[in-house]
């Protein structure tokens, strides 16, 4: 059943009684048998600019509260879309899963077309798009599709450079290439992390992101998402996640020379990103015609670990004029 997004008088004022919740409603799709879990923060929608971000398979879970607060005060609205097939959203029907589909792309973008219409949905226009991670492919393609998009963010990519060539660290890299080398592999590793994650996920992301003091940092101040962040992970949909790993790890046939050119858009990383990574970023940023934004903070979680060189780009970028809102 679709849920009422813009709430009654009395919804609101109860939500805004608990103005630091991260809401979560189950939104069904019209037309389609897909309901998507969405973290709409304070529960209503409201007349601030809405920051729609899509989530990653490395971290699968929405801001924290104090992130979303501060995007709140400067007068920003998160929205969180867990997409097709991440912890209670649907998966997208099974016949988008071939192989050929995958790699020409068509899955990418049927899940682009998916999630521009729940933003038409909720009525948000226009809006800026903040990609993950994993979710980059399907946001290249949404932020091509919809005019709603005012500005777009693609954080923590290297686009068709060989990601499992510079992945860091090395035994991750190592079940990254099991993943993308056959189900088999993609079994194997997938259960070998979720045998890490059952046990001590807060030890798993941290290590998994030690070369980012602000990444570790985040992790240490939100241990409760990352926990979370573990058991969402054991019911991912296999299905999903061999997609997931496929779009993210091998080269993507939209991204064409030239592709960003005249767009609004930034690629988004941190300063405690790897080298190898940033030579990897920068050089395809050039090719595709799209400026990198380097943060002070951060790698996988630079836009959360750097929130206050965020909100800059987004007034830059957005042309907004970012006032407090209480």
């Amino acid at each position: 059943m679709a849920v009422p997004v813009r709430l009654s008088e009395y919804a609101m004022d109860a939500a805004r009684q608990a103005p630091s919740a991260r809401i979560e409603s189950m939104i069904s799709l019209g037309g389609s048998n897909i309901a998507l879990r969405v973290m709409i923060y304070r529960g209503y929608i409201s007349d601030l600019q809405p920051l729609v971000i899509l989530n990653s398979v490395e971290y699968p879970m929405p801001p924290s509260v104090a992130f979303c607060e501060q995007m709140w005060a400067n007068g920003l609205q998160v929205i969180f879309i867990e997409r097709p097939g991440f912890g209670s959203s649907t998966g997208m029907p099974r016949a988008l899963f071939t192989g050929e589909l995958i790699e020409k792309g068509a899955t990418a973008s049927t899940e682009a077309v998916l999630i521009h219409k729940l933003i038409a949905q909720l009525e948000l226009q226009p809006f800026v798009l903040l990609g993950m991670g994993s979710a980059n492919p399907v946001c290249y393609r949404l932020s091509l599709i919809s005019d709603r998009v005012s500005f777009s963010l693609f954080s923590n990519v290297v686009f068709n450079k060989d990601i499992l060539d510079v992945f860091r660290p090395r035994w991750l890299q190592q079940m990254f290439r099991q993943m993308v080398h056959s189900q088999a592999g993609l079994k194997i590793a997938s259960a070998g992390i979720k045998f890490r994650l059952r046990r001590k996920p807060l030890e798993f992301y941290r290590l998994l992101m030690h070369q980012s003091p602000g990444d570790v940092r985040y992790v240490n101040n939100n241990p409760a998402d990352f926990v979370a962040a573990g058991q969402l992970f054991q019911h991912i949909d296999h299905a999903t996640l061999d997609y997931d790993m496929r779009m993210s790890l091998k080269p993507d046939l939209i991204l064409k020379d030239g592709l960003f050119a005249g767009r609004n858009a930034v690629a988004f990383s941190g300063t405690e990103t790897p080298d190898h990574w940033r030579l990897q970023l920068d050089s395809e940023a050039e090719r595709l015609g799209i400026p990198v934004a380097y943060a002070p903070h951060g790698d996988f979680l630079a836009p959360y670990a750097s929130a206050d060189f965020l909100l800059s780009l987004i007034q830059k970028h957005a042309g907004l004029n970012l006032a407090s809102s209480t």
